[in-house]
């Protein structure tokens, strides 16, 4: 029977020296990286230049769009006043003209997503840097997302102080 009391203790001591350790002085904070993209000065101007592109976009895309519809109706009622083999020739030229629509328009749907990648890829840079920086100063060992906790201190969460810092060095990001 000694060595059950003796493994209690042990356990006992052993338990109380390992939760020893969960109580250090690591200073932990957390912040909301999707909140400072879509709320900081410069997400919100990047939201915006790529929603203009886009409208743009959309709308000479729309335009030409409108012009080959014109143009097959076109086409299609001059079946019967062309030859056949004319007729077959505007066909085909037709389709050239939409494939080469289709490609114009997936190159500049893909132009667009690179920018639109570029361009918040900047802005994470910033934010990494700005939350390094302020980590440093405020002898910070851990900045977790707030899409990873589920509990925590609200005096913990630093997304805020992040975004007026952020506001107050980067304003605009633009699209190149």
């Amino acid at each position: 029977m000694p060595s059950i009391k003796f493994s209690k203790y042990l356990f006992v001591f052993i338990f109380t020296f390992l939760t020893g350790f969960a109580h250090s002085n690591e200073k932990i904070v957390y912040l909301n990286i999707d909140y400072l993209m879509n709320n900081s000065l410069a997400g919100k101007s990047l939201k915006i230049q790529i929603n203009k592109i886009n409208k743009s976009n959309f709308e000479n895309f729309k335009k030409t769009e409108k012009n080959l519809q014109t143009k097959e109706k076109k086409i299609i009622s001059q079946k019967n006043v062309l030859s056949e083999e004319e007729f077959k020739n505007n066909i085909k030229e037709f389709k050239i003209e939409i494939d080469n629509f289709n490609s114009i328009k997936l190159k500049a749907v893909n132009e667009l997503g690179e920018k639109k990648f570029n361009a918040q890829k900047e802005l994470t840079q910033n934010v990494t840097a700005i939350i390094t920086d302020y980590s440093s100063k405020n002898s910070i060992n851990y900045v977790l997302n707030k899409q990873s906790i589920i509990i925590g201190k609200s005096e913990l969460d630093i997304t805020r102080i992040i975004l007026k810092i952020l506001d107050s060095k980067v304003k605009n990001i633009k699209i190149k």
